[in-house]
């Protein structure tokens, strides 16, 4: 590994917000290793981020591939839908406005919501205006009203159309290679957690309506291994919740179990939606969602919602304690760590703007969480790869595809599919102990979005 990625990696540990990166490329690697040392920070530094750095690299140069053939026939089938649907958008208006640019927000906010004659006249609690004064045309807005005109729904659907084939299916052109493969580049040094991102094309956030593109070579599958609720486990152990470990440990449904204590009803009895809502609650703690966010994504008062929030905290009760403990060390010290000593420094805990102090606080629950189950996913990499290197199969049987989030996506070759799967979900499950055990779930497939 060159010495330059090491001084880059040892810069973003040390700032990851990068708030001081004017000052932190002039100190040279010696005195960057004393402060990681100081910093509690060269144990991520040296088992975590620098043998993680040549997997990733491999990575990029295995690239994902996606059929060419395919590819140009979905074009072509979207741009004749989005023709379709712009000019049904165009007919609903065209007494408005005979010339209509449907990418343009301003002039869409004035059709739609401006008075007859100049609009429709659509009118709705939840419409907004920007900080220019036009309407607001985003899709959040807009689907709050779609039932308002007819016109609204084409437009939804339009953008979606619109994006697929302008934002990724024209990139894809353009970025495969001869053979076909797309070779994105991985992100170590992006997030202030630890997560891995990646760009040109953002693999992690590709729409599930076009992942049926990639597929693996000829005789080979693609294996996909991704981290059970890595993260409510992780609130588990480092909390020390008993009513969680017990879940996790009898492989309870800990959704449901959430479900009966906030809607206080026997477990049998929970509905589909109840246990919708009360996901939506349990992963939402661990970014510290508030009430008005709540009442948002579940569509219920804010009152309703700080009370789901207010009993959950009375039967969970160890969270909340370790959540108020972690935000009173975050005040005396200014930062909040992980337990593999990954460090992110919080000087808004202490502002006297009340949304910038927010911010900070949710930051502040959510990192220990997310940045341990970031860094549990990358001794995983590491430890597979090892192993899979002395087995001799590393990028010739076996390729590193893609890392999403808390999973693992692998081109196997399908004489040697079992063995590798269960290998690499055994040393995913082993690597890192907890309170409660890691569980990976493990499918195959002969194109992405089979997966």
């Amino acid at each position: 590994m060159i010495q330059e990625k090491k001084i880059e990696i040892a810069q973003w540990l040390l700032d990851p917000d990068r708030g001081n990166t004017e000052t932190l490329p002039y100190l040279s690697f010696n005195i960057l290793e004393e402060r990681l040392k100081h910093e509690g920070l060269w144990r991520v530094f040296s088992e975590v981020e620098v043998p993680l750095h040549p997997i990733l690299e491999d990575m990029h140069k295995a690239g994902i591939k996606l059929q060419r053939e395919k590819l140009e026939e979905m074009h072509k089938e979207l741009f004749s839908k989005e023709n379709i649907l712009g000019s049904a958008i165009k007919k609903e208006c065209s007494h408005l406005a005979p010339r209509v640019n449907i990418n343009s927000p301003r002039q869409l906010g004035e059709i739609l919501f401006s008075e007859p004659p100049r609009g429709l006249g659509i009118t709705h609690e939840n419409t907004s205006k920007t900080k220019s004064g036009g309407f607001s045309t985003d899709n959040e807005t807009l689907t709050k009203v779609k039932d308002a005109h007819p016109i609204i729904p084409l437009i939804l659907e339009y953008r979606e159309v619109f994006k697929l084939r302008s934002t990724y299916l024209e990139s894809f052109k353009s970025l495969m290679d001869e053979t076909g493969r797309i070779h994105t580049t991985f992100i170590q040094d992006g997030a202030a957690t630890g997560r891995l991102s990646s760009r040109n094309p953002n693999m992690q956030n590709i729409p599930s309506g076009i992942r049926s593109l990639f597929v693996p070579e000829k005789g080979y599958f693609f294996l996909s291994l991704d981290y059970s609720q890595i993260e409510l486990r992780i609130l588990a152990s480092v909390t020390g919740d008993a009513r969680m470990i017990d879940a996790f440990m009898h492989n309870k449904d800990i959704h449901v179990i959430t479900a009966a204590r906030v809607f206080h009803k026997d477990i049998n009895a929970i509905t589909k939606e109840e246990r919708n809502f009360a996901k939506i609650l349990n992963f939402g703690i661990i970014y510290g969602m508030g009430k008005d966010a709540l009442s948002r994504l579940i569509n219920v008062s804010r009152d309703e919602a700080e009370k789901m929030i207010r009993d959950y905290f009375n039967d969970f009760a160890h969270i909340k304690r370790w959540q108020e403990k972690l935000l009173d060390k975050a005040m005396q010290m200014g930062y909040v760590e992980n337990e593999l000593g990954r460090k992110r420094w919080l000087p808004g805990i202490v502002s006297q703007n009340k949304r910038v102090q927010n911010e900070a606080r949710r930051a502040a629950v959510n990192m220990p969480i997310q940045g341990l189950g970031a860094d549990i996913l990358k001794l995983a990499m590491i430890r597979v790869a090892e192993i899979l290197k002395a087995k001799k199969v590393w990028m010739k049987t076996v390729l590193p595809i893609l890392t999403i989030h808390d999973e693992l996506l692998f081109e196997v070759h399908n004489d040697i599919l079992k063995e590798i799967s269960g290998i690499i979900k055994g040393e995913m499950e082993s690597i890192y102990e907890l309170k409660v055990p890691l569980k990976v779930d493990v499918s195959s497939a002969d194109n992405w979005g089979a997966l």
